[in-house]
């Protein structure tokens, strides 16, 4: 780990109350720890890190001012994004479909300050007939295409909207049809579950933080090998387990995690929350595992948030340069997490014959 990843850790944890020690940043580190924040999507809540120090040491004023500003533009983010939250969850609930938001506005709520969170789109489980919500948004966004387990709608201004059929899904289709039953189950629960947003933005459905627990795990395993992750679902994570959960919901949640083919991503997913976040270990849902979490924070170091800052990633023109990536990906990923990376051509296969049967 460089210097200047050393730092940036040492200034996150201090952000989210961890460490209690302020991180010494000469002047000339700052523009790279800057930089790391927005390559990782935590800007956010590094600024409330940055408040702190600032309190206890001299900061240069084009510091202070760069990180200020950009924690009103968050704010400003969140405000819109909640807004447009309960008008998607107002529409779909007018058109007959129960609903309720996944991660985003609903994950920041779990944070000190709620508008510290770097806001992306909007992704809501809307359930009902796959092909009827299919229909439904083909007539709000023509150009929409359903893959397995979304589609696109129209958006809400410059904030795309993602509406799942699905919550998440696995490559295993074995794993996949436990997690499928199990989302159904859930379904009626998290849509029942009501919170207050924000400044009266009004009232949404989110799920529950046992719901979450798993879900956003499965969310998480998703990224890391399919497309790349960053660690604002790690945080969004830490805050999560933050809420607390009873000895008796550990033991149905590592139940769980096993039968879903998760438990490996979870373990990973635990040691980066104890080395880079400092997160104590009663907080660990599962024993941490070292190689696959050094491996873990290794591949957000070098990839950033949903790995758009990857640069071992060419620029994919053709459907088989992509696929071919895809296999790379996967041989590189098999060690750590043999079932998925196996399972992946599999489910390849599977989701073609999917979507010419709901095109």
């Amino acid at each position: 780990m460089t210097s200047t990843a050393e730092k940036f850790f040492s200034l996150l944890r201090y952000s989210l109350g961890e460490q209690q020690q302020p991180p010494v940043i000469s002047d000339d580190e700052w523009e790279d720890i800057n930089v790391m924040a927005a390559e990782q999507s935590l800007t956010g809540i590094l600024c409330q890190g940055v408040m702190r120090l600032s309190a206890v040491t001299p900061l240069p004023d084009e510091v202070r001012l760069a990180w200020f500003l950009q924690t009103d533009q968050i704010a400003e983010a969140n405000k819109r994004l909640n807004v447009a939250c309960f008008k998607v969850a107002k529409r779909l609930r007018k058109d007959g479909y129960d609903c309720c938001i996944l991660k985003g506005q609903g994950n920041a709520l779990m944070y000190p300050n709620p508008f510290a969170r770097i806001p992306g789109d909007i992704d809501i489980w809307t359930v009902g007939d796959i092909r009827s919500i299919i229909e439904l948004g083909k007539k709000s966004n023509p150009e929409a295409r359903p893959v397995y387990h979304h589609i696109d709608f129209a958006p809400i201004g410059d904030i795309p909207v993602e509406v799942h059929y699905r919550p998440g899904f696995m490559h295993n289709l074995i794993h996949n049809r436990r997690m499928q039953r199990w989302f159904g189950q859930q379904a009626a629960e998290q849509c029942a579950h009501q919170v207050e947003l924000p400044e009266g933005a009004g009232s949404v459905p989110v799920p529950t933080d046992a719901f979450n627990r798993i879900f956003q795990m499965a969310h998480i395993s998703k990224h890391i090998l399919h497309e790349g992750i960053g660690l604002r679902q790690i945080v969004d994570y830490y805050f999560l387990l933050k809420k607390g959960f009873t000895q008796e919901e550990r033991q149905r949640d590592e139940r769980l995690l096993r039968r879903f083919g998760l438990y490996g991503v979870a373990t990973a997913v635990m040691y980066v929350l104890q080395e880079a976040l400092g997160a104590p270990k009663q907080l660990m849902l599962v024993p941490a595992d070292e190689r696959k979490g050094r491996f873990l924070l290794d591949e957000m170091l070098l990839a950033g948030n949903f790995g758009q800052f990857d640069k071992r990633l060419a620029n994919s023109h053709s459907q088989l340069s992509r696929n071919v990536q895809r296999l790379r990906r996967d041989l590189r990923f098999l060690s750590y997490f043999p079932s998925e990376c196996l399972w992946e051509p599999v489910f390849r296969w599977y989701h073609f014959f999917w979507r010419l049967r709901f095109r």
